[in-house]
């Protein structure tokens, strides 16, 4: 497995104005990359594999045995000038191919507003 697992119990832990920088690599761990953007926001992105079974190489029962199980998860953060979190996102990406954004919050977006969408198997 590649970085630390990417679970709803840790995403639910982000809050948008008040989760930090050094909040998130408790969480996760160093982020797999880290980019500085004009007018000042940091991204911060983690990504965490998991093995693919055997039955997934195989092309024409794969799916029937559960070939369409999350192979990695992906979790993509923007962070304010002051350190804290202003957005982020996380997505499970399949095994064949489909790419699924879970959990979606911003600092401008209460838990109410539909933006934010949560499954319980992420």
């Amino acid at each position: 497995m590649a970085g630390r697992s990417i679970n709803q119990v840790k995403v639910n832990q982000i809050t948008p104005g008040l989760t930090t920088e050094e909040d998130l690599v408790h969480f996760f761990g160093p982020p797999t990359t880290k980019t500085v953007c004009p007018p000042g926001e940091t991204t911060l992105d983690w990504f965490y594999v998991r093995p693919i079974s055997a039955q997934n190489y195989i092309p024409v029962i794969g799916p029937a045995l559960g070939g369409t199980q999350v192979k990695a998860w992906e979790l993509w953060v923007v962070l304010r000038t002051n350190g804290s979190v202003k957005r982020y996102i996380a997505y499970g990406h399949y095994v064949n191919g489909e790419t699924r954004r879970y959990v979606e919050r911003s600092h401008t977006y209460s838990t109410q507003t539909g933006k934010n969408i949560q499954v319980e198997h992420l």
